[in-house]
């Protein structure tokens, strides 16, 4: 995929940067992994749809920058299945906080994450509340994971399991409507739904769940299903663009600060 020089950082240089980039900036960060979505589904699945994500959003909004996605995430509980690279948490804790320091260093305080991966969840959390500590005057939004918001948003859109699950039908979905080249559901496996609790979680390895890499039903995944998770994550963070640019960024009880004074 050719990036559009006007918003991702890895394509802009110095000149494009100097007048692009100053103190209403948002940069956009991504956080995917490297592990098995079952035989159909291609490694990267968990950068690249993110990827697609931040290149919408970027194209609708103004002064947006979009950093290079951070390929690696915490997969430690798929490493029983072939060539998972994973980090350890504090490695990921680490690269978050240098990246959100380094943003801040060149005057950027307006941070917007998009992750792909669950297992990247806690670090970015932690990351984040170490940062928001050091510097309160960062605001930084993360979508943490859309494939559960989807399924909250379109209770229509998915026939199992309301899309859930890894290299399932949302994912399987979202892919065939970004990248359909990259998936062939020739190879698409059958419905795995675990027996999980309800209500209380299990740390569970991936290989406990799964004999093919995925869980879910990645066999009800379309491209029009593909569509609509687009079209419905693009709608929550456009708004969410729409509604911090209004109210400069700020949130919470600070929104009508200055209007009180």
């Amino acid at each position: 995929m050719t990036k559009n020089s006007s918003y991702f950082l890895e394509s802009m240089n110095a000149m494009q940067i100097r007048k692009k980039v100053d103190e209403n900036t948002v940069a956009v960060l991504v956080f995917g992994a490297c592990e098995n979505h079952g035989d159909h589904m291609p490694f990267g699945s968990d950068f690249i749809f993110p990827l697609e994500i931040a290149e919408r959003v970027a194209k609708m909004t103004e002064n947006v920058i979009v950093l290079p996605a951070v390929p690696y995430g915490v997969s430690l509980h798929h490493k029983g299945f072939q060539m998972t690279l994973s980090l350890q948490s504090d490695t990921l804790v680490k690269i978050i906080t240098d990246i959100l320091n380094s943003l801040i260093s060149n005057n950027i305080n307006r941070i917007l994450i998009i992750n792909g991966h669950d297992g990247n969840i806690a670090p970015i959390e932690d990351a984040a509340r170490s940062i928001k500590d050091m510097h309160p005057e960062v605001t930084i939004c993360c979508l943490e994971s859309w494939w559960t918001l989807v399924g909250q948003i379109r209770k229509d859109l998915f026939d199992i399991w309301n899309g859930l699950g890894h290299g399932g039908e949302a994912e399987t979905s979202a892919m065939l409507a970004v990248r359909p080249d990259l998936v062939d559901m020739n190879l698409a496996p059958s419905d795995t739904i675990p027996k999980l609790p309800t209500n209380v979680r299990i740390y569970w390895n991936f290989d406990e769940l799964t004999r093919t890499g995925t869980t879910g039903s990645p066999r009800n995944a379309s491209i029009e299903k593909g569509k609509a998770v687009l079209e419905t994550i693009e709608s929550v963070l456009l708004s969410l663009m729409q509604e911090m640019d209004q109210n400069n960024w700020k949130y919470g009880i600070n929104v009508n600060q200055d209007k009180t004074k």
